[in-house]
């Protein structure tokens, strides 16, 4: 009998151990897994879809046909007024992904196994929260679609932006080793974006006025180095 009992024992321990290679984390410092971009979906449109959607980085988007949120359409995926009740609201400029349902969920793959996902997300939030809805979630699959975390922020890492507009705080899920093929979120409406407010992060190009300040320089420099290999070989005469 203690025989079986220990067996039991560490088979629970083992499974303790599995599950502890994912973890949470509020904080951003040090993070340099992928990067949310939605620079291509700054267009003033929800642009509701099921996807796939290919995005920047190597980052595919889906979401759940299961789902259809109030469109019936799909998950949004760009611009557009969205309101998360006593957590705020969301619009104007802000670009961002929302599942658009109390229920249902979105997908998104990465083109490799990473270590890491981290963005800025928000939940709706009532005094009075419907029963029907899903807590808010993310979670960490595998490459065989096996689930490796899932997080109830709700419960883990509250978030709370009463009276809000356009405001997010970051989540992200860790591993001790790169096995996350894709991260799963859903419930509550639940959105997230790739900075604190949604702006998009856009590379900057230079202006055509920098080009053109840019080759003068350039001009000047070699000008200069000419004149002093030319002045070297006088010297030297």
């Amino acid at each position: 009998m203690f025989t079986k009992f220990l067996a039991v024992l560490t088979m629970f321990a083992f499974a303790n151990i599995a599950s502890a290679t994912t973890s949470l984390t509020t904080s951003s410092a040090g993070y340099t897994g992928p990067t949310l971009d939605l620079s291509g979906y700054a267009n003033g449109n929800y642009n509701f879809t099921f996807g796939p959607v290919s995005l920047p980085g190597g980052i595919t988007f889906t979401a759940a046909p299961g789902g259809g949120g109030n469109s019936g359409k799909g998950s949004v995926i760009g611009q557009g007024g969205y309101g998360l009740g006593d957590n705020g609201s969301f619009g104007g400029t802000a670009t961002y992904i929302g599942v658009d349902s109390g229920t249902g969920y979105a997908t998104l793959t990465f083109s490799k196994l990473v270590s890491s996902f981290g963005a800025f997300w928000n939940y709706a939030t009532f005094a009075s929260q419907p029963s029907s809805w899903d807590a808010p979630t993310i979670s960490a699959y595998g490459a065989s679609d096996n689930l490796l975390g899932a997080f109830d922020l709700a419960a883990l890492a509250p978030i709370s932006t009463p009276g809000g507009y356009n405001e997010f705080s970051y989540r992200g899920i860790f591993s001790d080793s790169a096995d996350i093929k894709s991260i799963r979120f859903g419930g509550a409406y639940i959105l997230l974006a790739a900075t604190p407010n949604g702006q998009p992060v856009i590379p900057a190009v230079p202006e055509p006025e920098t080009y053109a300040m840019l080759l003068v320089g350039l001009g000047f420099v070699g000008f200069i180095a000419r004149r002093k290999n030319r002045n070297s070989a006088m010297n030297f005469a």
